[in-house]
């Protein structure tokens, strides 16, 4: 995911800690002496004319080494999470079920904030001591599979038939794909759509979004809705109007038929008839002041859109919990605009994998595949509204959430019908070239540099990288 100024992971903060009970001492390997009487049988000589063996029972006593019925205790999985603090009582309550269900195994939760465990991960896997199962980005997928730092699953879920891995959406699974193997599990899987402040709207007297809006329209209503210095029309995704390395790229240019990356993304595309005017339209709402700019932005420490001075903006379905709990307003969401060629958005997601040290993979398995099967993610985040589920089976469950807005089925026909998966995901150049996206991007939302010269350096700067890291 992109790093923004309030990212979708880093607004809520969790502290990062270890969660869950310790095992108590009944539950650790007792070895007793216990004698027992047994019967063997041992050979004899017996002096004949022709000698001749002859078996015959003698009781001998036998001091052999048993486990107590306590020392069967259960198999420790250590699940590493990156969750905010209000999600992880909910976290508990799967655990402790499942748990009941398996009584031989035991669930110990390391739960740390999102970009804490993304930076401990490595060090883990460095020293050894990775937990059985951990929390995977879909852009920390490419890099920590290229290292190893997780076990391909496709074993499991080729002869798990219970396991409907087919009933996961194949822009969600192919995240989590390493040289044609499948790591991961997608647990989330999300589209970038349209969010709208209904208070302002009303107030303002401007009608809705409809499914039928172009960017035009778009336009033409945030003017309407802006006033300057203190409401905007449009505040971007995450407060960024112009950035392109990540699942919002695809949503700034694909309307008009461009491009950010190539598929196999060995090549920056931006510098396209058609990206290039994507850009141009992206970069005159600044000229048009219907969005903030970066001085204005501070003015907003929790974000433009959260405190309800913006009538629009980007919001993807891990967005909402935020919205939901932070946004003293109504609101709802309405489809991605349609562009002059096409419509056309980004989505990404977040997943489960198990790591390299896992000494018992197969017991992970069976607490993977239950927390990711249908039933699973219901209870995860369809229920909770949470994310929105990477299996249409549990759409019914996520519509149902008390904290969705009344129009959240958008987001399932974006993911239907016209969301792409964002870049770069699978590239060891990912984590530059997006600094050197976000660099350049950043000089054109304050003015400093205007959107061709921007793409000219991206592109000059960028395509090395890629093409360097091609084949990795």
């Amino acid at each position: 995911m992109a790093k923004k100024s309030l990212s979708r992971r880093e607004f809520l903060i969790a502290a990062a800690g270890v969660s869950g009970a310790a095992i108590l001492a009944a539950c650790a390997p007792q070895v007793v002496e216990k004698t027992v009487q047994q019967t063997v049988e041992v050979p004899v000589q017996q002096t004949v004319e022709v000698p001749v063996q002859q078996t015959v029972e003698v009781p001998v006593q036998q001091t052999v080494i048993v486990q107590a019925p306590a020392a069967a205790g259960p198999v420790v999985l250590t699940c590493a999470h990156a969750w905010e603090a209000a999600f992880e009582a909910h976290q508990e309550e799967f655990d402790n079920n499942f748990m009941k269900a398996n009584p031989n195994i035991f669930i110990k939760r390391v739960n740390s904030d999102w970009s804490a465990h993304n930076q401990i991960v490595p060090t883990w896997a460095a020293a050894g001591e990775l937990p059985d199962i951990i929390y995977v980005h879909g852009s920390r997928a490419f890099p920590w599979n290229k290292e190893g730092i997780l076990i391909t699953i496709d074993n499991y879920t080729a002869s798990d038939t219970a396991f409907n891995v087919a009933g996961i959406w194949p822009e969600a699974l192919k995240l989590y794909q390493y040289k044609g193997k499948q790591f991961e599990i997608p647990y989330d899987h999300g589209p970038v759509i349209l969010g709208y402040n209904k208070d302002l709207f009303d107030k303002a007297k401007v009608d809705y979004p409809s499914e039928s809006w172009t960017f035009d329209d778009m336009l033409a209503a945030a003017k309407k809705l802006t006033i300057p210095g203190k409401q905007w029309g449009y505040s971007g995704y995450y407060g960024n109007t112009f950035d392109l390395g990540n699942e919002h790229g695809i949503a700034l240019v694909g309307g008009w038929g461009g491009h950010v990356f190539t598929d196999d993304e060995t090549k920056l595309v931006i510098d396209s008839p058609e990206s290039v005017a994507a850009l141009d339209w992206w970069a005159s709402l600044y000229t048009e002041k219907v969005v903030p700019n970066a001085a204005e932005s501070t003015a907003f420490p929790s974000g433009v859109w959260v405190a309800g001075a913006a009538a629009m903006f980007g919001l993807a379905t891990w967005g909402v919990p935020q919205m939901h709990d932070f946004g003293n307003f109504k609101y709802d969401v309405a489809p991605w605009p349609k562009g002059p060629k096409a419509q056309k958005t980004g989505s990404f997601g977040s997943g489960y994998g198990i790591t390299k040290d896992s000494k018992t993979p197969d017991v992970a398995w069976k607490y993977l595949s239950a927390y990711l099967d249908v039933d699973g993610m219901n209870f995860m985040w369809g229920s909770s509204g949470r994310g929105s589920p990477a299996r249409l089976a549990c759409k019914d469950a996520y519509m149902k959430a008390a904290i969705n807005p009344p129009h959240a089925g958008y987001f399932y026909d974006a993911m239907n019908n016209y969301a792409e998966t964002g870049h770069p995901y699978h590239t060891a150049a990912s984590g530059e070239v997006a600094d050197i996206l976000g660099k350049y991007c950043g000089l054109v939302r304050t003015g400093e540099m205007k959107p061709e010269d921007a793409i000219a350096n991206m592109v000059k700067e960028a395509n090395p990288k890629l093409a360097a890291a091609a084949g990795g």
